[in-house]
């Protein structure tokens, strides 16, 4: 998947979150090659665009629309890169459009938000939601954010009654509801893409604030298929046939896409053959007990 030179980012005065403009040519693959159900990426595209383009027209009271969508799934289904590759089509679309003549993305570090002194986790929150962000939408772009690891900053308050610190772990999370209340009702130019991998853990009050929350489960038969076969353009050669991608995809049904790349990784790296040699549907084979549980659910 395509890296951005890191001398390429910027960041926000405040250590949050890097930024750089869309779109960019090579982060075409992070939406056409991670594969889910097409539906869901014609909702996030559409969200997006219509979020972008027109929240702003709209009363927060006729028509609430905040703003934010939760990609919420098992880790390796794509949530992050699909995050990335919704903002460049945006961004494509916006400029088509003549919305726009850039868009901004932004991703937040989650890490840099909590913490351990008392009130630093709320006075964190407000200076991301309510100043760094809005700071960042007076460039006059669109921006669209991705906060990975959303638990981790509106984590469920009924979850944290009997933690250490608790009070200061609700008002963090009341700083972020207060915050996302604000983007929603002042800067109409951001958008969010909250991610998680444990929705259970996300505030309720949260939850209600979204737009729009898609699942990404693990991938069915013919998503591990077309990730196989995606994968394995990425070799010179190999002899898998249709067929033999159909039988490597039903073996390694509960794994994740990220895994099912990994596979083919580990086959390549650890075959006796030659590394000059095709691929072949033995050498993924012949690990497959290493990394597929008896039943084919995958190993723990």
């Amino acid at each position: 998947m395509p890296e951005v030179p890191r001398r390429e980012w910027r960041e926000d005065r405040y250590g949050f979150l890097r930024w750089l403009t869309l779109p960019r040519d090579g982060w075409t693959e992070w939406w056409d090659r991670i594969y889910i159900d097409v539906d869901s990426k014609r909702r996030l595209r559409a969200h997006a665009r219509y979020c972008l383009e027109h929240r702003g027209e709209h009363s927060r009271v006729g028509l609430p629309i905040h703003g934010i969508v939760l990609l919420h799934g098992p880790p390796g289904t794509g949530k992050s890169s699909i995050a990335r590759g919704l903002a460049n089509v945006v961004a494509h679309d916006l400029i088509d459009a003549g919305v726009a003549e850039e868009v901004i993305f932004a991703e937040v570090d989650p890490h840099a938000l909590p913490s351990q002194m008392l009130g630093e986790s709320q006075r964190n929150a407000i200076n991301l939601l309510e100043k760094s962000l809005p700071e960042l939408a007076e460039k006059g772009h669109p921006v669209i954010v991705v906060i990975d690891e959303v638990n981790s900053l509106a984590m469920r308050r009924s979850m944290a009654a009997g933690g250490r610190d608790p009070v200061d772990v609700m008002r963090a999370t009341e700083a972020v509801l207060r915050g996302i209340d604000y983007l929603a009702s002042s800067v109409s130019n951001v958008y969010v893409v909250a991610t998680s991998n444990f929705v259970a853990t996300i505030d309720e009050a949260m939850l209600d604030r979204l737009d729009l929350a898609v699942e990404f489960d693990l991938p069915n038969t013919e998503e591990r298929e077309q990730i196989i076969a995606d994968s394995l353009t990425e070799l010179p050669k190999h002899s898998l046939s249709t067929d033999d991608i159909r039988e490597v995809a039903e073996q390694l049904a509960g794994r994740s896409g990220r895994d099912i790349r990994k596979t083919i990784v580990e086959a390549l790296i650890t075959r006796s053959t030659s590394p000059d040699e095709p691929l072949g549907k033995e050498d993924i084979v012949r690990i497959l007990p290493e990394t597929v549980g008896a039943d084919g659910t995958g190993a723990a």
